[in-house]
């Protein structure tokens, strides 16, 4: 369907990013747009302030009832599940539902290179469009990284790259979202109170690469079961990384990444120049090169191993992924907010020398959190729980050294004081943030003013 100034457009569950650059894209176009959410026009004020004047706010509902307004199109926020009467009965009644990245895709340029996963999603976009940049190719990055994808749309040309962090919410409206590169990083078990089961979540990643073709390209983990077993309809060239396996085209070994292609194997990148540290980063380095040199093929360009490497190691990581704050007391401090799946945890500790103090908890996603056992052993010798979780992790944790914490501040002191010199303490959650925080940046962010505040002294340990 054509959107145009005719079109009657639904925008489902505001938020303070996509919905908010959903409606106001399309109004700014000429739609007529209406836009519902389930919270109240008090809990939404500061958003709907933002909003163009001609959107037509529902604060406070979702009623199927909206839709006899006679609309031609929802747009789903990746928050909204799709099983809300609101969404079911719109499907019944045939009004087309998308996500807004295919609502952006349908007016972007350009190349478009995809990246999801449950873990490392934000690094390896960040990456990919950190090394097109060193490349001199504009790459703009955005979707789940925190960018609406639909506020980039007017900035893609016909030479750029638009370099696209996608969650499994996103991927579940797309339709014919097309891209040149895809790259599915990990399958493990995450958001299970939403997924009947890991299938039907990885059914909703893999959507990811519905629409390629043998023209495009298709790079994923071998080493993940999951995948290795479950892309077989996949149509695009496959490419693979490997931790593991030095059949892989590009693979992991002794500290140094090869790639496969010509009569053997050649040395693209000494991990140990990287700045981000950690197995997962060497992880989503792999991917991230594979991801470039597709695009470069699609684009015609040669690929210059050097230079992709040299930007491999001038990355700096982003805020709230294995963040290094500092050392307090002889303690190494680490905001790693962003882990919100048990996976990620695990290449957390994995990642760390020594011993540590982990602050863990927060809103639980369906997970069997006692999966954490393996790593932790030998790793962990302190837990600090916070957040909704406490009372369950207690249980699940409970032969292990914990304490309670009920704030930040609380966290760190308690993290502190089960530590001793040459420990590091890491927060690294497991959890969704929103029991606390608006969301993982918020609670990272109030971490390290935790421990700017205790290196201060204005948060007395001892």
């Amino acid at each position: 369907m054509d959107i145009n100034s005719h079109t009657k457009i639904l925008v489902v569950g505001l938020g303070y990013r996509s919905g908010l650059a959903a409606a106001n894209f399309l109004a700014k176009r000429g739609c007529a747009v209406h836009i519902s959410d389930s919270k109240n026009a008090d809990e939404l004020r500061g958003t709907i302030e933002r909003l163009d004047p001609r959107v037509v706010v529902h604060a406070g509902e979702q009623n199927p009832e909206l839709l006899n307004v006679g609309f031609d199109i929802a747009v789903l926020s990746p928050g909204v599940p799709q099983r809300i009467p609101l969404i079911v009965e719109a499907k019944r009644r045939g009004i087309p539902v998308i996500a807004e990245i295919e609502l952006a895709y349908r007016f972007m340029k350009g190349r478009i290179a995809a990246i999801t996963g449950t873990d490392g999603k934000s690094t390896t976009t960040a990456l990919v469009g950190h090394i097109l940049n060193d490349l001199g190719i504009t790459a703009l990055v955005g979707g789940n990284i925190g960018i609406p994808l639909i506020s980039l749309v007017e900035q893609t040309r016909d030479d750029t790259v638009s370099v696209v962090e996608l969650s499994s919410f996103q991927l579940e409206t797309v339709d014919a979202f097309r891209p040149d590169a895809a790259a599915i990083l990990n399958v493990t078990p995450d958001h299970l109170d939403r997924y009947d089961g890991i299938r039907k979540y990885f059914e909703a990643k893999l959507r990811i690469a519905k629409n390629q073709t043998d023209d495009d390209f298709f790079i994923y983990n071998m080493d993940d079961a999951t995948l290795a077993g479950g892309i077989d309809g996949v149509r695009a060239k496959k490419l693979s990384f490997s931790l593991a396996d030095n059949g892989a085209d590009i693979f992991y070994k002794d500290g140094f990444v090869y790639r496969n292609g010509g009569s053997r194997a050649e040395m693209v990148l000494d991990a140990s120049t990287m700045r981000i540290l950690g197995l997962h980063n060497v992880q989503n380095a792999m991917t991230s090169i594979l991801m470039v040199t597709s695009i470069l093929t699609k684009m015609g360009r040669a690929v210059q191993y050097e230079r992709i490497a040299a930007a491999c190691c001038s990355f700096q990581g982003l805020e709230h992924r294995m963040e290094r704050l500092g050392e307090i007391d002889g303690r190494a401090v680490i905001n790693d907010s962003k882990a919100t799946t048990v996976g990620a945890v695990e290449m957390a500790l994995r990642s760390i020398a020594g011993k540590c103090v982990l602050i863990l908890g927060g809103r639980t996603k369906g997970d069997d959190y006692s999966r954490l056992r393996r790593s932790m052993t030998g790793k962990v010798k302190g837990l600090v729980l916070i957040g909704e979780s406490t009372d369950e992790f207690s249980r699940i944790f409970g032969d292990c050294t914990h304490t309670r914490a009920g704030s930040m501040d609380d966290a760190l002191v308690k993290a502190m004081s089960l530590s001793a010199p040459g420990d590091t303490v890491i927060l690294s959650p497991a959890c969704a943030s929103f029991d606390m925080f608006k969301s993982f940046e918020e609670r990272g962010e109030v971490f390290r003013e935790s421990f700017l505040k205790m290196r201060r002294g204005d948060l007395p340990w001892t």
